[in-house]
Formats: C-alpha cells, structure tokens, sequence
C-alpha cells in the first residue's frame, strides 16, 4: 500500500472525508440513523474481502443471524463504512492489495467510535503461530482459514451478533433509565420553579388582600348572618378587632352594626335566597366607639340540586369614599351658592343702594326729631344689615373682593374695642391683652374687622347673663408640617368668652353655612363661615376649642407680612367732611334708573356738577363733545356690549389722564383690579364711602 493511499485512508479514519467521496451504493437504509429509543436496530455485519466472490459467499453463509450483511471490496471501502456505521462484527481478509487486514485492523483499533468492535481475520495462509499472534496483538477475537466451514462460521459470528444484540440491549435499557432520571429531573426542577412562582403570587395576593380595606366572609346559606370571619390586617387595625375575635363571638359583628341599619341589613340578607346576591351598605361602631361605613356585598352559591349551599361576601370599607363624596358635595354646594350670590348680588346691591342712601338723607334730616329719626334710623340699620348678609354670602364663596394689605392689629384690635364696647353692653367684660411689638399681617382689613365683629358678637351671645370676652393677640411661630396653618410666622388672634360652650358635633359643624344653634330668626348661619372664609382668603387657618359649660375659644393665624404697615386712612366723620367740588364736572354712567337718579343726587348735593349717562354708547358721544369731564364714574356691568372697563379704556383714548371711579354691585371676579388708575367702590356704600373714594380720586390729600 502507497503513503498516499494510506494518508487517505487515516483522513477517513479521522472523519475528514471530501465532499466528493461517493458512498457505496448497497448499505441499508437503517444503516447510520442515530439511536434512539425508537425499534431496537439490527446487528450488521462487515464483511470486508478484495474478492467479489469471497464477499458473496461470506454473505450467503452469514445471512438469516438477525442483523444485516455490509461489503466492502476494500479497507477504504470498510473505513467509509465504519465512520457512518456501527457494525456488531468485523471479518477482514488479511491479504489484500491496498490494505491488508493487518493494517485495517491497525486503523480500527485506533478510531474511537470502533475501538471494541470484534474482528475475526479470515485467511487461506500464515497459519504461523507469529502471524496469529500478531492478529491477536492487534484486537483479533478469532482467526478463521479457508477453507471456511460455514456452520463455524455462522456460530462464531452469530455469539457476537447476540452479544451485540444484549450490550445494545443494556445501553438502551441505560439510555432510557438516564432520559427518565433526566425527565424527572427536569419535572421536579419545574415544579419547584412553579411552587416557587405560586409561593411568589401568593406572597404577593396576600400582601395586596392586608393592605386593602376589605374583609372576606362565608356563610350557610340557611344560618343567620355573623359577618366576615377573615379580615385584612388594615381592616383590624381601623375596627380595632383580630379575626379570631370575630371567630370567637360570631354575634360581634352584627351587633354593632349602626341600629339604624341592622333591620334593614339583616332582611336583605335573609332575602339573597330569593335574589341570589347581595349589596347593602351600612355604618358600623368600631371598638374605639368610632364609625366606620361599610359596603357588603355576597353572592349565593348553588348546589347541584340548584338549591342554596353558601353565601361568599366582601365588606368592604368604604367610609373615605364617602367622606370625599361628601366632600365633592358640599363643594358643589358651595359652588351652586356662589353662582346664586353672583347672580343675585348685582339687584340686590343696586336696590340696596336706593333704599340705604335714601335713608341716609332722611335719617340726617329727622336728627333730634325723637321716635322719627329712631324709626328712621332702624331702617337704615335694617338696610345695612341685609347689605352685610349679602357681602357675608360673597365672602363665604370667595366672591367678595379681597383687598390685602400690611395690617398693624394692635391698632386695629383697639379701635374696634371703641366701637365693640356699646354693641356688647354692660353685662359683657371686655379686656384686651395685646403683646407688645405685634408683626405686621398680610389681610383684608375690613374683613378681618368683620370676623372679629362677628366673633365678639357670638361670644355676646353664648354668655346670656353677661361674663368675660377677651381679645388676646401675640406672636407665634408655627413649624409644625403636620398640622395647619403651614410652618411660619403668624400673629395669632384669639376671642374667648365663658359661655355655655359647644359640643364636638357642633364644633365639626361650626364653619357649615347656615349652621346655627340659635333660635329660627336670631341668626344665619354665616358668621362663623364669613370668619373662616376671609381668614382662608389671608391663608391664615382658624380653630375652635369648646367644651359644654366651659366657654369657647377661637383663635385666628394671620400670616406675617414682610413690610411695616401702611398708615391708614383717618376715621373722619362724614357731616364735616369736606371736598373741592368746585368747576369739577363727573359723567355718571348707570344703566338702572333708580341707581343713577340717586347716584347723580348724591354727586350733586356735595356741590359737583354732574352728567347722567344711561349706557355707554351716550357717555361716548358726550366725551367726543368738548364739554368739561374730570371724572368718569361707571358702572362696570351694562348691557349694550360695551362694559365699564371698556368704556374707561376708550374714554381715556380720548381724554387722556381722565379720573376713573369704577362701581359694580357684582362680585370680585368683575373688580378691575388691573385698572391702577382707577378707585373702586362696591355697591351698596354710603356717603362716607362715596366721599372717601372721591377724595382719592382728586388726590384731595389735604382733606
């Protein structure tokens, strides 16, 4: 054999074959289909001679030993045979042109995969022990010599056939008890990772179940209603039981069911057999003595028969909803009353005006005039009464103009004190205790005078036999995140009386507008509203402290403000009062007949000389004439289109620097607070009012 034939015949050995190699024509087809636990493959057998004649008589022996018979007419025939095949038994012709058997034998033995395949050399000559030897050496299980018996030879080729069959037998056998240790090992992994992810949905189902407000129930769809015997960790901790309290004393639940509800509870649950569900809602008594409302909802369950078996329910707490619906509505409330003050401000503040000015002219004439000017005079203060009701409904919904300003309370508290001393009578005490060096506030001056007013007036009326009011004010600093006001400086203000005192009802219920504990007819209910409304309008905060029999205290955080206080207009009174009307000429434009009359008679009885306008397309025209304008006094609302801010900016284009009064009987969403140039004046005012804003109109600052 060359180097070259046996260089190539090692290549194939090693399972380097060429693409182009061809493959010999007559292997079965079972022949190299990989293993698998499919039907057991047949034994073959490789017969490997040079001879055609030797190959067929060898198969003719060998055939029917239960496994299929390969040729090879050559060693790299056998050698392509063996890297595709597995063979149960090798019989080489040891003389042959190319390779002989020994060399064969040498190559097989060195290839991994048909290293313990037996050969069995089949020869006519080297009957020699050393030759016989040597095939042995190389892995030789028997020698064969021709002339070949076929019945020894059948024999020694049919043990390994079966051998083969039996170790094939075994490692299938081994490669199934491995494939099932696999299986049942890769089962076993999956479903530790599936208890693993069910442990881990449980956690998490478990987790969400606590933190919800919810508790869970069952029930014999024949026995009496004993409510949830599971329930969530957040659940317990509001009603302040465990489930097992609940599992012990089965009556517990429905017993404290609000009185009020439990009849009607209690027939609807005994009613789910007719219904098939259930969905009530009632208030529960929590251990604390707290209520807590709950949502109760269950659904009956069948047997086969369809005859009730069990009722499955959740309660589940639903008492901050209602809180916020609550909440929702009284906001909707409030916003339905300010749309009707808006609405309604604009006529009454007008008629108001007619009536408080007019009686404001008699009153000054019926002066000394005894029981006329008296029945006069209780007109005006019923006029000016229903006025303040109507700015105490504006301010409660936040409609009434809010005017900010550096306020000093020491000075304010005590010119009020003046003014609250005959209001409250002999029987009321009042004492200030004001500290020294107050901060500056940031409010609505008149409102705050207001507020307190109202307060004085309440602790008036909570001490019928007369007692002690204080005025207290002094300085705090607030850092408490948690509780209200927000952290920082204010000046806290505090009216206290010894009154009969509130109980905690009443004071949840003291800011409510028209909430009143007084008799029908003493009172509105908007006092203590208008308080709250303009302190919140400060971004201050107020708080109630009462108990039944032992007084009322309320205390008012006013924000500091950050600069000293304004000097404030001096209190004048309006009979001395003077003004500079002379060769001053004011265009009035009102579009209500009765306003405008009364309004240019006031103008004019203060020396003014005044033109009357009914719309704004007439106060144009007059301000394209070349009479004298100096002041522009406009109503802001009028119909025609053009309002009295539009007005005032056209009238301006045609007189420029021309003063401007604005006036409206509507709310502060109509005050033209971007008009710097201009004074305002909410209806209804009065004379002191009107003398007041004219003055800075002119910039009249030597009066």
């Amino acid at each position: 054999m060359g180097a070259a034939e046996k260089m190539s015949a090692i290549h194939h050995l090693n399972g380097e074959v060429p693409d182009d190699a061809p493959m010999p024509a007559d292997i079965p087809a079972e022949v190299g289909v990989p293993l698998d636990l499919g039907p057991p493959v047949k034994p073959s057998i490789l017969i490997v001679d040079d001879k055609p004649k030797n190959l067929y008589a060898l198969s003719q022996m060998l055939e029917g030993l239960g496994g299929d018979v390969v040729e090879a007419k050559s060693g790299a025939d056998a050698l392509r045979f063996l890297l595709r095949h597995d063979f149960a038994i090798i019989l080489v012709d040891v003389q042959m042109p190319d390779l002989d058997g020994y060399e064969l034998a040498t190559l097989i033995r060195q290839r991994e995969r048909s290293r313990d395949v037996p050969i069995i050399f089949i020869t006519a000559f080297n009957k020699e022990d050393q030759d016989i030897s040597r095939g042995y050496a190389l892995g030789a299980v028997d020698y064969v010599f021709k002339p070949i018996d076929p019945v020894i030879l059948r024999t020694k080729v049919s043990v390994f056939v079966e051998l083969h069959r039996k170790t094939e037998a075994v490692r299938r056998q081994a490669t199934l008890e491995r494939r099932l240790q696999l299986e049942n090992l890769r089962v076993r992994t999956e479903k530790i990772e599936a208890e693993r992810a069910l442990r881990q949905v449980e956690e998490r189902q478990s987790l969400i179940i606590r933190s919800l407000p919810i508790a869970f129930y069952t029930a014999d769809a024949t026995s009496e209603f004993s409510g949830p015997r599971f329930l969530s960790e957040s659940i317990a901790d509001k009603v302040g039981f465990d489930a097992a309290t609940f599992t012990e004393d089965v009556d517990l639940w429905t017993a404290r069911i609000h009185p009020a509800d439990r009849d009607r509870v209690l027939s609807q649950v005994r009613s789910i057999a007719e219904r098939g569900n259930l969905s009530t809602e009632y208030r529960w008594r929590c251990a604390d003595g707290s209520e807590r409302v709950f949502l109760d909802q269950g659904v009956l369950l069948r047997d086969d028969a369809g005859l009730p078996l069990q009722v499955i329910g959740t309660c589940l707490d639903v008492t901050d909803r209602r809180h916020l619906e609550q909440q929702l509505l009284q906001s909707r409330k409030m916003e339905a009353l300010g749309q009707l003050t808006s609405g309604i401000a604009h006529d009454f503040n007008n008629m108001l005006s007619v009536i408080i000015w007019n009686l404001d002219v008699v009153t000054k004439s019926l002066k000394g005039n005894g029981k006329l000017y008296d029945r006069a005079q209780m007109a005006l203060t019923g006029a000016l009464n229903c006025a303040e009701i109507i700015q105490q409904l504006m301010t409660f919904t936040r409609h009434q103009p809010h005017h900010p300003q550096t306020i000093d309370l020491f000075d304010l508290i005590h010119r009020l004190a003046k003014m609250l001393a005959p209001t409250l009578g002999e029987q009321i005490d009042l004492q200030l205790d004001l500290a020294e060096g107050l901060w500056p506030v940031l409010a609505d001056a008149a409102q705050i005078k207001s507020a307190l007013l109202n307060l004085a007036i309440n602790a008036r009326d909570a001490m019928p036999e007369g007692g002690t009011l204080v005025l207290q004010a002094t300085n705090i600093h607030h850092g408490d995140p948690d509780l209200e006001p927000a952290p920082g400086d204010y000046v806290m203000v505090s009216v206290k009386d010894a009154g009969i005192g509130m109980a905690p009802e009443v004071v949840d219920r003291a800011f409510e507008p028209f909430f009143t504990t007084k008799a029908q007819g003493e009172g509105t209910g908007l006092g203590l509203s208008m308080v709250y409304a303009c302190v919140k309008q400060s971004r201050g905060h107020v708080r109630i402290e009462s108990e039944v029999g032992a007084g009322t205290i309320v205390r008012l955080y006013l924000p500091r403000a950050g600069e000293s206080p304004a000097t404030a207009d001096g209190e004048f009174d309006e009979d001395t009062a003077e003004t500079k009307p002379a060769g001053r000429t004011i265009l009035v434009v009102e579009d209500n007949p009765d306003v405008r009359e009364v309004t240019v008679a006031r103008l004019e009885a203060y020396g003014y000389t005044v033109v009357p306008a009914d719309c704004a397309a007439a106060a144009l025209a007059i301000l394209g004439r070349d009479d004298p304008i100096d002041l522009l006094f406009t109503d802001v609302v009028m119909p025609g289109g053009i309002n009295g801010l539009d007005l005032a900016q056209r009238a301006r284009q045609l007189r420029p620097g021309l003063k401007v009064i604005y006036t409206s009987g509507y709310d502060s969403s109509f005050h033209p607070e971007g008009d710097v140039a201009a004074e305002f004046l909410q209806k209804p005012y009065r004379d002191v009012d009107l003398i007041r804003t004219l003055r800075h109109a002119f910039n009249d600052t030597d009066l």
